[in-house]
């Protein structure tokens, strides 16, 4: 989820051949910080009070590390980069408040961190909302936006599919959430691709991340599925993703 994001963002850079941009290397650093800060936050909200004091020395070093890389970042890339500020905001802030009642496994917290995750496709390509709205309407612009919305449909799918493997293990309701989920985004990819919009490779992709959803589920309820062979085939599904946007 922190690297995906970001690699299709500079794949995107290249191929549009965008110019250096100042910065960029303290904006990626200042995402992972910021989410590290966000995890260890989850952390102390739900930790029982007791258990606060321990919670607190992580939250502080990775929030005012991100403090810090955000301020190198916007001395850097200059102050269009807070223009970023209120959509991540608008994430974060009721990812935070599920975390504070104890829904941050809920799949509404998912999907909320996901589109923080996949806002930073964007972040990536253009540094700045302005070159953003600038590209509307070009080719680059619209680029950007549909891998962006890839790289959300990707991720969820990961995040349904991992809790049909663990949290969720056996519930028929997950399951087919999972499964529809991979199935509409395939439908949606090959109709893409059936009008050119998008190279069919996509649709191969969301295929296989179908098949995925439902035969490693479907193994599990039979043998042992082990963590790290679910990690694989993600890993797997994401070069593959990678490579879709490079080469495809």
């Amino acid at each position: 989820m922190l690297a995906l994001p970001v690699v299709v963002g500079f794949i995107l850079r290249i191929e549009d051949g965008a110019p250096a941009a100042p910065g960029l290397v303290a904006v990626v650093a200042c995402w992972i910080s910021g989410y590290l800060a966000f995890n260890a936050m989850t952390g102390w909200l739900k930790a029982p009070p007791s258990r606060r004091p321990a919670a607190r020395a992580p939250l502080l070093t990775w929030t005012l590390l991100a403090a810090a890389l955000g301020a190198v970042s916007v001395a850097l890339a200059g102050p269009g980069l807070i223009g970023w500020v209120p959509p991540f905001a608008l994430l974060v802030a009721p990812a935070l408040w599920l975390a504070a009642t104890r829904r941050e496994r809920s799949l509404a917290s998912g999907t909320l961190t996901v589109a923080a995750a996949s806002l930073m496709t964007l972040v990536t390509r253009f540094v700045t909302p302005g070159a953003l709205l600038d590209s509307l309407g070009t080719p680059a612009g619209t680029s950007a936006l549909v891998h962006t919305a890839l790289v959300f449909a990707y991720l969820t799918g990961t995040v349904l599919h991992v809790k049909t493997m663990i949290r969720e293990r056996g519930s028929a309701r997950w399951l087919a959430a999972s499964v529809g989920w991979h199935a509409v985004a395939t439908a949606v990819t090959a109709a893409a691709a059936a009008t050119g919009a998008l190279t069919a490779w996509w649709a191969v992709l969301f295929g296989l991340a179908t098949a995925r959803s439902w035969l490693l589920p479907w193994l599990a309820a039979r043998r042992t599925i082990r963590p790290l062979a679910v990690g694989l085939v993600e890993i797997a599904l994401s070069t593959a993703f990678v490579l879709i946007t490079a080469y495809g």
